[in-house]
């Protein structure tokens, strides 16, 4: 009797397997409604900062004496797509008195209109701490620099030469909300 009851089980779970065997394969399923909507033509384009300077060599001035002074006009113009902010740098390739000596080396004052953007040594104007300029596209400014050799400049300034480079460095105004 017991191997009947055992037998009935054996059966009862074997028989249960294989009804519910089939169970697994089925996946309860539902109907959702979906829609995908497109919103072309969205466009991103970057900007271009761009700068011209015009004259390019400023200077090219000879046989400067204690006293003597040059000055001329450059114009920075904004060729790009970006507004921006400028400084104007000076960089030499020589290591003469008329570069290194602060006081009685070449000297510099650079204006825009009637404000002094730098006045002292052409050696610190990369230095200078003064504010950048700003530029708009489609803007330009005049600048005028004035170059002087000052009068106490002595004999050790004699039969020197120094190649200036005067570099204009624009930066980007900072990126805003264009929503």
């Amino acid at each position: 009797m017991k191997e009947i009851t055992i037998m009935k089980r054996y059966v009862w779970l074997v028989g249960s397997v294989f009804l519910l065997l089939p169970l697994l394969f089925f996946h309860s399923t539902s109907a959702l409604f979906t829609k995908q909507m497109n919103d072309p033509n969205n466009t991103f384009q970057t900007g271009t900062l761009n700068m011209a300077i015009s004259p390019s060599a400023v200077f090219n001035i000879s046989n400067m004496v204690p006293g003597d002074f040059a000055t001329k006009t450059v114009t920075v113009q904004n060729t790009g797509s970006v507004d921006f902010t400028y400084v104007v740098g000076a960089i030499n390739t020589g290591n003469t008195n008329l570069w290194t000596d602060k006081t009685y080396g070449l000297q510099v004052e650079i204006k825009k209109g009637v404000t002094t953007y730098y006045s002292g040594p052409v050696s610190d104007v990369s230095a200078n701490p003064a504010s950048p300029l700003s530029l708009s596209v489609g803007q330009n400014d005049v600048l005028t620099i004035k170059v002087t050799l000052p009068t106490l400049a002595d004999n050790t300034f004699q039969t020197l030469t120094e190649v200036i480079t005067f570099t204009f460095q624009a930066t980007q105004l900072p990126g805003q909300d264009r929503s």
